[in-house]
C-alpha cells in the first residue's frame, strides 16, 4: 500500500541525513517542545520521529471507503443477530453491561465515535479490531501536526510534496455536536462539555487539549473524575455548572469497578437529560468478538457482496475460544484442536483489554506457551485472531548506535463519528504490537496532494 510513495518517503529521509548535526538539534528542540506542550503519555513525549505518517490521496480514500461499507455490515448484523441470547454469549456481555445498555437511550448510535485499528499489510490493510467505546489520540494528533509543521525539515519537504492534515479533533467534536442535536433532540446553541474521566491516568493532559479546544469554540468544557460529579433535578453537574454532553472517556469496566462511588454518574444516565456520548450501548460492538460475527457465514448471510468483499479484504478470521467446531477456509475444523497445531498463525487476546494487555502471538511463543495461552483463552473468553502479515517502514531515526533507518511496524487507526471518517491515528513499533501503553509512538497522517 505505501510502496507507491517510497520515493516520497526517501526523499524526507535525504532532507534529514543530508545534515545530520542539525537533525540531531532538530531533534532535541522537538522534544522537548512536546514536553513544554504536554504532548506526553504520563510523562513520556508521544514520539521520537522526526519524520510523519503519509498516506496518498488515493490511499486515504481506500480506507474511507472500506470503513464506510464495514461500519453498514456491522450495524446491519446487529440489527439482524444483537438481540439473542446466542449473541449476546458470543459477545461475551457480563450481566452488568446488559443492564447498562438496556438504559433507554436517545442515542440510536451504538458508537457515535469510534476508532478501527489497523495493521498496514504489504498491499493493503487489514483491521483488528474496533475501538468502540472511548477511542483516545484525537487532541494529541491535533496538537503534534501542528509541532510537525514547525520543523524545518517538514516546511522544506511540503515545498516539493504538499500535504493536507484531517484532524481527528475537529471531526470528533463535529460529530458529537451532530449526535446530539440530531438523535438527542439537544437545544443549547453552545451545550456546555464534561470530560469524565480518572485524573491520574497517562493520558490526562489529552483532556485538557481537547477542553483548551472546546473553549477556543465558545464552548464551556469541564474536567472531572466520575466520582465528584453531581445530579440536580435529572441534570449533571460538574463543579457546580450543569453539563449539557458528558464526553465519556471513562470505560464501561472501570465504571463498574467503582459503581458504588458514582451514583450521579449512573443517575444522570438514567435521567437522560444530559447527553453521554458514548452511550453504555456502545459495549455491544466493542469487544473483540465482535469480529467473530463478521467472518462466521452463520452470521454474515445479512450482507450483501460489497459488505462481504470488504470483510474478506480487510477483516482477518477470528473466533470466540472454546470447545467447539466451526468454519474456517471453506471448511468445518475443531477449533481447539486446529488452534493448537498451528500456532504461528494465530493470535489470541483478551475479548475486552487495551494496550497490548494479555495478547499472545503464536509464532512468537513457545509450544508450551501456547497451550497455556488456550487455556487461559478458554477460561476467561478470549478470542483468537488469524495473524496479519505486517509490512515494516523504514524510518531514519536516533538510535544508540547513530542514525539508522529502523525498520518500523505501522497501525493505521481511521477514527469514525457516525457514518464518516474522521482522520487516522499512527502507532508505530519496533515490535509487533504498535501500542503506545505498550510503548509504541504516535504519529499524525498527513495527506499528500499529489501523487507523482
Amino acid at each position: 500500500m505505501q510502496g507507491s510513495i517510497q520515493h516520497i518517503i526517501d526523499h524526507y529521509h535525504h532532507l534529514l541525513a543530508s545534515n545530520l548535526n542539525a537533525s540531531e538539534e532538530m531533534l532535541e528542540a522537538f522534544v522537548q517542545t512536546q514536553k513544554d506542550r504536554k504532548l506526553l503519555f504520563g510523562d513520556r513525549p508521544l514520539t521520537y520521529s522526526l519524520r510523519p505518517a503519509f498516506l496518498t490521496e488515493s490511499s486515504y480514500l481506500q480506507v474511507q471507503d472500506a470503513v464506510y461499507v464495514l461500519r453498514q455490515a456491522i450495524l446491519k448484523i446487529a440489527a439482524a443477530h444483537f438481540n439473542s441470547k446466542e449473541a449476546v454469549e458470543e459477545l461475551g456481555l457480563t450481566p452488568e453491561e446488559i443492564e447498562l445498555a438496556a438504559i433507554p437511550t436517545n442515542v440510536i448510535r451504538l458508537s457515535a465515535t469510534a476508532r478501527l485499528d489497523a495493521f498496514l499489510t504489504h498491499d493493503s490493510f487489514r483491521f483488528v479490531e474496533l475501538n468502540a467505546e472511548s477511542p483516545a489520540g484525537v487532541g494529541y494528533l491535533h496538537k503534534l501536526a501542528q509541532v510537525y509543521r514547525e520543523l524545518p525539515v517538514f516546511r522544506e519537504f511540503i515545498k516539493r510534496h504538499p500535504v493536507r492534515f484531517a484532524s481527528p479533533l475537529d471531526h470528533l467534536i463535529d460529530g458529537l455536536l451532530r449526535t446530539y442535536y440530531e438523535e438527542f433532540d439537544g437545544r443549547e446553541e453552545k451545550p456546555t462539555f464534561c470530560i469524565v474521566d480518572f485524573q491520574d491516568i497517562p493520558t490526562i493532559h489529552e483532556f485538557h487539549i481537547v477542553q483548551d479546544y472546546l473553549h477556543r469554540r465558545g464552548h464551556a468544557c469541564h474536567v472531572a473524575d466520575p466520582r465528584e460529579l453531581e445530579v440536580r433535578d435529572g441534570w449533571v453537574y460538574a463543579n457546580g455548572e450543569k453539563i449539557d454532553i458528558v464526553y465519556r472517556r471513562l470505560l464501561t469496566n472501570e465504571f463498574l469497578e467503582i459503581r458504588g462511588e458514582c451514583q450521579a454518574y449512573e443517575e444522570g444516565y438514567r435521567q437522560q437529560k444530559t447527553c453521554y456520548l458514548n452511550s453504555f450501548r456502545s459495549k455491544l460492538v466493542h469487544k473483540k468478538s465482535l469480529f467473530s460475527f463478521l467472518t462466521d457465514p452463520k452470521y454474515t448471510n445479512v450482507l450483501n457482496q460489497i459488505e462481504l468483499q470488504a470483510i474478506r479484504n480487510h477483516i482477518p478470521w477470528t473466533r470466540k475460544l472454546r470447545d467447539t467446531k466451526t468454519m474456517y477456509r471453506g471448511r468445518m475444523v475443531d477449533l481447539l484442536e486446529m488452534v493448537g497445531r498451528n500456532r504461528a498463525h494465530f493470535v489470541i487476546k483478551p475479548n475486552d483489554e487495551y494496550g497490548g494487555k494479555g495478547v499472545v502471538l503464536g509464532f512468537e511463543a513457545t509450544e508450551a506457551q501456547w497451550s497455556k495461552a488456550i487455556q487461559t483463552g478458554i477460561a476467561f473468553g478470549f478470542v483468537v485472531q488469524e495473524v496479519v502479515d505486517i509490512a515494516k517502514e523504514p524510518f531514519l531515526m536516533k538510535t544508540p548506535g547513530g542514525w539508522q533507518s529502523v525498520p518500523t511496524v505501522i497501525d493505521l487507526d481511521p477514527y469514525i463519528n457516525g457514518p464518516l471518517m474522521g482522520g487516522c491515528l499512527v502507532r508505530t513499533s519496533t515490535s509487533n504490537l504498535a501500542n503506545v501503553t505498550a510503548g509504541g509512538g504516535s504519529l499524525p497522517v498527513f495527506i499528500l496532494r499529489y501523487e507523482r
